[in-house]
């Protein structure tokens, strides 16, 4: 049932979203797998890491020097994602619950982690081609995650909800900039 719930999610999202919040998940069992996901995201990093001699982003590199810390911080989003997803999509006449929001992040999680994982199949053997599946997942992960969403929500179209993510996005990484900036972080660590 698994494999079909990821087939479906990449070639039929909104019906992999309803089959999704279809079962009977407790909140518990959605925080445990979540825990996982944040780990095995890690482990994935750090094998991302190695394989590349170091080439990451200042981010991530500091988040692999402390594991924990890293898994914290990666749970953490998920967990505001999650709640940006209830909560906005509420703001728009949304009928989604929080627990389905919550459904929707981890499951689109364990997916990415499939794609990461067959990245770094991918990385040793033709490196143009993992970085083409690295592009092709960040397109596929937004269409998907604007079709739970839609699907949560039952709202009509995943366009708008793709619109609104990506306002949000952008919102979210300017207000982090200006807060990085007050506090006196800067790209590179220059001062």
């Amino acid at each position: 049932m698994w494999g079909e719930l990821l087939i479906d999610s990449l070639l039929r999202p909104r019906l992999a979203a309803r089959r999704l919040y279809a079962l009977p998940i407790a909140p518990g069992t959605v925080a445990e797998v979540a825990a996982v996901v944040a780990c095995l995201g890690i482990l994935l990093g750090y094998a991302a890491l190695v394989m590349t001699g170091g080439g990451i982003d200042p981010v991530s590199a500091a988040a692999l020097a402390v594991p924990l810390l890293g898994a914290a911080i990666q749970l953490a989003v998920m967990a505001g994602i999650a709640f940006l997803t209830w909560w906005l999509g509420a703001r728009f006449g949304g009928r989604g619950d929080a627990l389905g929001a919550a459904k929707a992040v981890v499951w689109l999680n364990v997916v990415m982690l499939a794609f990461q994982a067959a990245q770094l199949v991918i990385l040793p053997i033709a490196p143009p081609v993992a970085a083409f599946l690295a592009v092709a997942t960040l397109f596929w992960l937004f269409w998907a995650y604007a079709n739970f969403t839609a699907e949560l929500h039952d709202f009509a179209s995943p366009f708008m909800v793709l619109g609104v993510a990506v306002l949000t996005a952008v919102g979210l990484a300017l207000a982090l900039a200006a807060i990085a900036s007050e506090l006196g972080f800067t790209p590179g660590g220059a001062p």
